[in-house]
């Protein structure tokens, strides 16, 4: 079965520290599939390109303390730019299973 994919946003702010859970795949648990791309609105008002899990993700900072989340967050630990969806608009393209 080939899945269904979807853009979804521009959507607020999540609020939710558990993206920042380094390089565990955050999206499977939280959005119930796997994003293949997304996008980050800074505070300037501009848009990033686009960023694909995986490729060209990795943020150039990394989680310096400990979270206590649902997906436990390591200090010292690397994540992926979309730990910025903890207080940045972004979109995203999502597939889930039909």
């Amino acid at each position: 079965m080939q899945p269904k994919c979807t853009l979804v946003g521009p959507r607020a702010r999540t609020n939710d520290c558990r993206w920042h859970a380094g390089l565990d795949m955050a999206d499977q648990i939280i959005e119930g599939g796997r994003i293949i791309a997304y996008k980050i609105q800074w505070f300037s008002g501009a848009w990033s390109g686009w960023f694909v899990p995986g490729l060209n993700d990795l943020d150039i900072k990394f989680n310096i303390y400990a979270s206590k989340c649902t997906l436990a967050v390591k200090a010292q630990s690397l994540r992926r730019w979309w730990s910025y969806f903890y207080d940045h608009n972004h979109e995203f393209i999502i597939c889930k299973p039909n």
